[in-house]
């Protein structure tokens, strides 16, 4: 995605997500880590990707 103020472009944004779902994971602490492989998952696959923890685990 490109920045701009107006008509000058500052610059490029990347953005790179891991979705985790409740109630598959019922503890935060199992949301969050779920979350957080996915977007690892998301990272590793390129720029501006979009992981869903479901779909990474059964792959």
């Amino acid at each position: 995605m490109t920045l701009r103020d107006g008509l000058t472009e500052i610059g490029q944004v990347d953005v790179s997500i891991g979705i985790a779902s409740y109630p598959q994971h019922t503890q935060s602490d199992s949301l969050l880590r779920a979350a957080d492989a996915a977007l690892y998952r998301a990272k590793e696959l390129g720029r501006s990707r979009i992981v869903s923890f479901g779909r990474l685990k059964t792959r």
